[in-house]
């Protein structure tokens, strides 16, 4: 999947390598030269970008985005705990953690929605519109770079959100600072899920048979695997 990420985001991009040039912008000072698209003909650009950049790298992703977060959505929403019984507590903090993922998953889509628009309502301008007005050509130079700036701080959003909205992720990422080495699923076994087991599975690894008031209570290898395994926030 990787090589094929990279493989199409090559191809789409080989054209701006093949047609963009060096253009001298004001005949009084020829030295000074811009980077910009020249293409053979104009249609030839405008038809580039509204194929290849709006719909291949803003359109699509969102679609494909959206369909997948929803899949996730409608995975944890139906996911059920395993337990003997369950009392009005252990609801409660199931309930919490599908909201959280929820929220999680809609604010990636969001924040990758408008990240990205301003930019290409300004492609989309320039590209499609009607010749730029002077009141436009003031805005624009201090308005495009950000644009450019707020869609590619997109790319390191979405880690800030795992662990805004996921204290498993915030304590998984300080167990790796801390132990100073490569990632490693056992070290992450130890070291969070243990710490969790001595707090939270205090309250929660104790469930109550409706007609006894006898508790079922979990070994510590179980309250471990439990944690790791099923509580997802």
């Amino acid at each position: 999947m990787i090589i094929l990420i990279w493989f199409i985001a090559l191809t789409t991009t080989i054209p701006w390598a093949i047609f963009f040039d060096l253009v001298v912008i004001f005949n009084d000072a020829p030295d000074v030269q811009l980077c910009i698209e020249v293409w053979p003909d104009a249609m030839d650009g405008a038809l580039y970008f509204l194929v290849v950049n709006m719909m291949f790298c803003y359109i699509l992703p969102m679609i494909l985005i959206t369909m997948c977060y929803v899949l996730i959505w409608i995975k944890v929403w139906k996911r059920d705990i395993p337990t003997d019984t369950k009392d009005a507590q252990m609801e409660r903090m199931q309930q919490k953690s599908k909201v959280k993922v929820v929220k999680m998953l809609v604010a990636v889509v969001i924040l990758f929605v408008v990240s990205w628009l301003p930019l290409y309502v300004i492609f989309a301008r320039i590209k499609l519109g009607s010749e730029i007005e002077p009141w436009e050509e003031e805005i624009l130079p201090i308005a495009t770079p950000i644009a450019q700036w707020l869609g590619a701080s997109n790319s390191c959003i979405n880690p800030i959100l795992y662990a805004f909205f996921n204290k498993k992720y915030r304590r998984g990422f300080i167990a790796i600072i801390k132990s100073r080495k490569c990632c490693g699923r056992l070290r992450y076994y130890e070291t969070v899920a243990m710490m969790s087991s001595s707090t939270s599975m205090r309250k929660s690894s104790h469930f109550y048979n409706n007609n006894s008031t006898k508790r079922i209570q979990m070994n510590d290898n179980q309250a471990v695997a439990y944690i790791y395994n099923n509580t997802g926030v």
